[in-house]
């Protein structure tokens, strides 16, 4: 039993290829016609040199590379227009394939204005509260299969497994309770959940910073890692509103 290809089945939509069947009968049309016309005297000194070339079975060869043709020129048209497309949805952050980011939505928070202040609200004098955070990424990034840096964004892929969608949620949210100038968005993508961070270009720095939580986690002991995180991105940056209070 055959089996058509994929991307030929795909290419091939009722309406290119009624578009090449009509060019087909018209290449042919034409190019039997050349020696009527010949004959009855009409036509140019053109059309009387084609027809002087004119062999049984030329028509048929002519109308086959017509109907090529026009099915590959509209083929390259829908293609341009999807790639077009979906360049336009990669650049607002939607799907369209663009790396991992189809799939079901977790959480979507609103972008940060133009002018949102690099500012934290997080009371990093709660020790308590800060710790329970940094406990939840731990465990989280025990699960976690690379990162991918974007443009005006970083990309956090883990794999999936039972529970760890809420707890990325959760997390999320409460970054994003205290720093607005960061927008988030988890999402499934197969056996994968993404976690993406994006940023005004104000932000960068930070965000850049932020993308290295993982090893900052890593490089430091249970218990101890919030001053050092808490130093590398203040050098990025980043204000902590609970400090200027004080």
């Amino acid at each position: 039993m055959s089996h058509s290809s994929p991307i030929l089945t795909k290419n091939l939509s009722k309406k290119r290829v009624a578009l090449s069947a009509l060019a087909a009968v018209g290449a042919c049309a034409a190019c039997c016609a050349m020696p009527l016309l010949v004959t009855a005297g009409i036509g140019s000194a053109l059309t009387s040199a084609l027809a002087a070339f004119s062999r049984p079975g030329v028509e048929v060869a002519l109308a086959s590379v017509t109907a090529a043709t026009v099915l590959g020129f509209t083929a390259f048209r829908v293609r341009a227009g999807r790639a077009a497309a979906c360049e336009t949805a990669c650049a607002a952050g939607g799907g369209c394939g663009c790396g991992p980011t189809n799939g079901d939505s977790i959480l979507s928070t609103p972008a940060p204005r133009a002018d949102e202040p690099i500012i934290s609200t997080a009371n990093l004098h709660d020790k308590p509260t800060v710790q329970g955070q940094l406990d939840g990424y731990r465990a989280a990034f025990k699960d976690l299969l690379r990162t991918e840096p974007f443009e005006g964004g970083v990309r956090w892929v883990f794999a999936k497994r039972p529970g760890l969608s809420t707890e990325l949620k959760e997390l999320a949210q409460k970054e994003h309770q205290c720093c607005a100038f960061f927008k988030y968005d988890v999402r499934t993508a197969g056996e994968t959940i993404i976690w993406e961070t994006r940023a005004n270009a104000s932000a960068a720095a930070v965000l850049e910073e932020f993308a290295r939580l993982p090893e900052r986690l890593a490089a430091h002991p249970q218990g101890s890692e919030a001053p050092a995180i808490k130093r590398a991105i203040e050098d990025k940056g980043l204000i902590f509103a609970a400090d200027s209070a004080r």
